[in-house]
């Protein structure tokens, strides 16, 4: 009965410890108080404990970018399963519920350390470094990081086909400038005649890719549509194509690059060629 009060007593001079160490913890670190007051239009990022302070900056940095690309959208999906238990008569039927929701973000994030306002560090009980910065990225930006990460997206149909160029119309629906330079050019070279010729005379394949890169004149599309012309004249039917029935199809594959440097292209298929 004696130990009672011992008990009592060690238990609050360990609710006191605990006290104690919590505020000297927070003594200790130092937080900013943009961590508690973030102005409108910034975001705050806070590290993990890391041994080095580089360490430490870029995970603050992480932080921000990881709450930048919430605020551009982020995906999410839920999953429920129900499951009932019980004997054949239907007795002691138990009912279980599992839910799970799970969400990705994806997206573009630009110049978050070249808006960086504020920063600051400082160490925890363990001496590691915790680094907090404070980084303006208003709304507007926001909107033109979702932008970007929404990419061009090209559309290209044929024109007309004429005496030694191929006339194609190239457009952008998402707002996205894009400048197309060079194009990927394939001419397959059907023989009609292949299997009577092969039988006769020689043998002849029933089919032939040729395939070339050519450049293009630089076009420059971002919501809308410009025509873009290829040459035919080094695909165009010789006297043996025309003696071996040649069917010509070319396909070409538009290639460049947007306006922050991701690699985009489209392709036109079946372009019959005479």
């Amino acid at each position: 009965m004696r130990s009672k009060p011992k008990h009592k007593l060690l238990f609050f001079a360990i609710i006191f410890l605990i006290v104690d160490l919590h505020q000297a913890y927070s003594d200790l670190l130092q937080a900013p108080s943009f961590l508690s007051t973030t102005p409108e239009g910034h975001f705050t990022g806070v590290s993990s404990p890391c041994p080095d302070l580089s360490e430490a900056r870029k995970s603050a940095i992480l932080d921000v970018v990881r709450q930048v690309l919430g605020s551009i959208g982020s995906t999410y999906g839920f999953e429920s399963k129900h499951y009932v238990m019980g004997n054949a008569r239907g007795e002691e039927l138990r009912r279980t519920v599992e839910e799970s929701l799970s969400g990705t973000a994806r997206g573009i994030v630009l110049d978050v350390e070249k808006n960086i306002v504020k920063s600051t560090w400082s160490k925890d009980l363990f001496g590691k470094f915790i680094y907090f910065v404070l980084v303006r990225y208003p709304q507007k930006m926001i909107d033109e990081m979702r932008r970007l990460s929404k990419g061009p997206r090209l559309i290209a149909k044929l024109i007309k086909v004429t005496g030694n160029k191929i006339i194609l119309k190239a457009s952008e629906v998402n707002g996205v400038w894009v400048v197309l330079n060079s194009a990927d050019i394939t001419v397959t070279k059907t023989y009609r005649f292949s299997k009577a010729i092969s039988l006769f005379a020689w043998k002849v394949p029933k089919k032939v890719d040729h395939n070339s890169l050519i450049s293009i004149d630089p076009v420059q599309i971002c919501g809308n549509s410009e025509n873009i012309q290829l040459p035919t004249r080094d695909h165009r039917k010789s006297l043996t194509d025309f003696l071996l029935g040649t069917n010509l199809k070319l396909v070409a594959i538009l290639n460049g690059y947007d306006e922050i440097g991701r690699p985009v292209s489209v392709k036109i298929e079946k372009i019959n060629l005479r």
